[in-house]
């Protein structure tokens, strides 16, 4: 049984959309690895994850659209748009994870540093206190 023009188109879109979702999900196995770079090991297993994933996403969605036939068309949808998403906004969410990273510690640094001062402060005069109170337990 062969998919009408319009069924087609529909495959091709949301193929398109799927294309779009794995890049998203993939540039978040990205921007993980750039934030916290993982050895030999994990990295096989996330890109081994990440393979899983797509591998079961267009088999779930070959069955429901297209009647389990592999579409040519559907194919490069998902390709055009993985590659189309990843290599603009998802090298750019990617660089810009570190930058953001730092800034944000940077503005927690600065946000807690007179905490910690406080804190510092308060933890010498108990200490002090402390101290004092044991020498009059002593004697």
């Amino acid at each position: 049984m062969e998919l009408t023009i319009y069924e087609q188109t529909g495959v091709f879109l949301w193929s398109f959309l799927i294309g779009v979702i794995l890049a998203a999900v993939y540039t978040v196995f990205a921007v993980l690895r750039e934030l916290s770079p993982p050895g030999r090991v994990l990295l096989f297993l996330s890109d081994v994850l990440f393979t899983a994933i797509a591998a079961a996403v267009n088999f779930v969605f070959a069955l429901s659209q297209t009647h389990g036939k592999i579409r040519g068309y559907s194919l490069l949808a998902q390709a055009a748009a993985f590659f189309l998403l990843y290599l603009t906004a998802g090298r750019f969410i990617k660089h810009s994870a570190g930058r953001i990273r730092d800034a944000f510690q940077r503005a927690v640094g600065r946000i807690s540093a007179p905490v910690f001062k406080a804190v510092r402060g308060a933890e010498a005069v108990f200490c002090g206190k402390c101290q004092k109170l044991l020498k009059k337990i002593k004697k």
